[in-house]
């Protein structure tokens, strides 16, 4: 039994680096009948053609594609889906916070069978239901995005919590902006919705039968003219108010001891979490007598770039068999090792 793990591609991003997963999907292509054995600090593990590939969240990205525009995700896409459509594996994909809008589909899809007899499935939060998670050798996996650890996402969590239903205002300004109308036109709407709103102060003077006439109308198109400028807006600023309060990327070892996992509320129980969200392929397994081991996939957006003092690779997966899991890099058509559990 084996897995592989990816995460955080930000499929139609500016960032995406989307060559390099292509070819990695091509290599897994490649390990039908053919496994690769990659060296080890202490002997070396053989990579087996996997019997399930798992998406662990923000695989697409629909906050932030590249110009505003989701069909730079489509673009994007259409290639990588077909390579995993072609794997001869089980897919399961789960969702993030910057693909949460395919969540829409978890009812929709179930178990889909593809041309190829493989399986496909979506998950909303985690994978699988069952806290203790799945056995593969001689512990149990648990797998989640990771965004359920991250500060910045409890008060989105909390709205949605009591509304009954994911709430994401990033997304519904995404969507509103992702119609043909406000993607030719928002500019102009912008200009229009200014000339209502000025106009509506001068017709104050108006007597009132006219001011009436005027306003209704008015009214609605102001609203109209808003609605397709606004959500502009947000889309085209929001990556500059991101990119100047960027947070660092945080290994496995600071989402916990920084207190962004809350241990307290934890009901998983099984013994390794596998987690996405922070592009920070590293693991931590707390301090001595706690046995939960915490492994984080990393990403396939921007370079490798050290961050107080520790490396943090693009590019990384983990491959999961019975005799462990292994965080592993891709370079080049290269794999290497990163660490081993």
């Amino acid at each position: 039994m084996s897995y592989i793990v990816v995460s955080d591609v930000h499929l139609g991003s500016k960032l995406c680096n989307f060559d390099e997963f292509c070819s990695f999907l091509e290599w897994i292509l490649d390990l039908k009948g053919s496994p690769k054995k990659v060296p080890l600090k202490d002997g070396a593990v053989e990579i087996r053609s996997p019997e399930r590939i798992i998406l662990l969240g923000d695989i697409l990205e629909l906050w932030d594609p590249e110009d505003g525009d989701r069909d730079n995700v489509v673009k994007q896409c259409l290639r990588p889906l077909s390579l995993l459509s072609d794997l001869g594996c089980d897919k399961v994909y789960v969702m993030g916070n910057h693909d949460n809008a395919v969540s829409s589909y978890e009812q929709k899809i179930d178990y889909e069978t593809l041309r190829n007899g493989t399986k496909l499935d979506i998950w909303n939060r985690h994978y699988p239901d069952e806290m203790a998670g799945m056995r593969i050798g001689d512990r149990s996996y648990y797998f989640l995005h990771g965004h359920q650890f991250d500060k910045a996402q409890s008060i989105l969590a909390k709205v949605s919590k009591i509304l009954g239903e994911t709430w994401d205002p990033l997304n519904w300004f995404n969507s509103q902006y992702n119609t043909s109308v406000t993607k030719n036109h928002w500019k102009l709407m912008g200009i229009l919705w200014a000339a209502l709103f000025v106009g509506w102060f001068i017709k104050q003077d108006l007597v009132a039968s006219s001011y009436f006439l005027y306003t209704v109308p008015a009214a609605l198109l102001f609203g109209l003219f808003l609605f397709s400028s606004l959500p502009a807006v947000v889309t085209k600023s929001q990556r500059r108010i991101y990119d100047i309060k960027k947070p660092k990327d945080k290994t496995a070892r600071q989402i916990i001891e920084e207190k962004f996992y809350q241990e307290q509320k934890d009901t998983i129980t099984a013994d390794v979490v596998v987690f996405g969200h922070t592009h920070f392929a590293s693991s931590y397994q707390g301090e001595a007598g706690k046995k939960k081991l915490f492994i984080n996939s990393g990403s396939w957006v921007g370079e490798d770039e050290e961050i107080d003092g520790k490396m943090r690779y693009s590019n990384t997966f983990i491959y999961i068999d019975e005799a462990g899991a292994h965080i592993l890099r891709w370079k080049g058509g290269v794999v290497e090792p990163l660490e081993s559990h």
